[in-house]
């Protein structure tokens, strides 16, 4: 038969390994959850970061808006266009 003190060793190194591996495996699954909830957190502010930059070119579209009647006319201009000079006169007139 085995020795009494035999099995009394076993019984309390199983007990510790237990316990070592409980730990060690709580360990890890405590920084898979941390990893988890940081990338989460970055790609809700990636998401809030997108979502305000959006914003910002919507309202700096609207806040902008191209007038006809702010362009400057030179007519020595090479470019100069007489019809728009005209059309924008008309429209000044009918204002």
């Amino acid at each position: 038969m085995v020795n009494r003190a035999f099995v009394n060793v076993g019984r309390w190194s199983a007990l510790a390994f237990g316990l070592v591996y409980g730990y060690s495996h709580n360990a890890s699954l405590q920084k898979q959850e941390n990893v988890k909830k940081q990338q989460l957190e970055y790609e809700r502010q990636v998401q809030l970061i997108e979502k305000a930059r959006l914003a910002y070119a919507a309202k700096q579209n609207t806040t902008k808006p191209v007038t006809a009647a702010a362009e400057s006319v030179d007519v020595d201009s090479p470019d100069f266009d007489f019809e728009k000079f005209i059309a924008q006169l008309e429209a000044q007139e009918k204002k």
